[in-house]
């Protein structure tokens, strides 16, 4: 008997360019991240790594090469995008919560609405995303009762209430105050160790050493270098990378 076929990657992208009007925002693309993995992308202003990250949720267009997400091709037909966005779950910089909905009923939007549960079974997969982020006790509250650190884990219970196979998180803690930062981190932890594949771009340099599988480093629209935490911090071989960390670390 021949042995199983080995799982697709959780995301992948083979040759991908994109243009904004005349700008090369992503040169030549290639990044496989395996299921379960934890990959934190960095670099530069402008470097294209949000513009990466948001190519995987469909919302910024490449104009050449491939990305399959869990193995689903992103064509830009809206078919193909509503398959990917219904196993992707995404936290912006921005909180993004409605001010006049409750904590609870912000996270039982996408239940009810798009994976068409009914009321109970939203409340309680809501509750228990709240729990997952110790949330649970401020179901009731309006997010303008929260601090901005929880009004961002609220964000990420939202996005889990979808139930998504990949995370995706954009800069999740550049809006928050230094000390709401850790308490986002700490919940992104607890996600990488429970399994979740997570995508993160952050200049949080301590999160990336300690949870990281791989560091990506992007310049110019570009991958510059990828490997693991200790090799990354300790051994970088580009000499863009060693500048980049050069000035953020000091």
């Amino acid at each position: 008997m021949s042995p199983p076929a080995p799982d697709p990657p959780a995301v992948e992208f083979a040759g991908v360019n994109a243009w904004f009007g005349a700008t090369h925002v992503l040169r030549d693309i290639d990044l496989a991240v395996a299921q379960a993995e934890t990959v934190v992308i960095c670099g530069p202003s402008g470097s294209g790594k949000s513009t990466l990250i948001r190519a995987i949720n469909g919302l910024v267009d490449h104009q050449s090469g491939t990305i399959r997400v869990a193995g689903l091709p992103l064509d830009g037909s809206a078919k193909a995008t509503d398959a990917v966005r219904a196993r992707v779950g995404m936290v912006f910089q921005g909180f993004n919560l409605f001010p006049h909905l409750t904590v609870l009923e912000n996270c039982t939007l996408a239940p009810l609405h798009v994976r068409r549960l009914g009321l109970k079974a939203a409340r309680d997969l809501a509750l228990c995303h709240l729990d997952r982020v110790h949330l649970a006790d401020k179901a009731d509250r309006t997010p303008a009762e929260l601090s901005g650190g929880q009004q961002q884990r609220v964000a990420i219970a939202r996005a889990l209430c979808l139930e998504p196979d990949i995370m995706l998180f954009d800069e999740p803690t550049s809006a928050l105050d230094p000390e709401m930062v850790q308490e986002v981190l700490d919940t992104l932890t607890e996600l990488a160790a429970g399994g979740t594949t997570l995508l993160c771009v952050t200049h949080e340099m301590g999160f990336a050493r300690a949870v990281a599988d791989r560091v990506v480093f992007m310049d110019e629209g570009q991958i510059v270098e990828i490997a693991p935490p200790d090799a990354f911090f300790d051994r970088p071989q580009h000499s863009r990378t060693q500048a980049f960390l050069s000035r953020i670390l000091g």
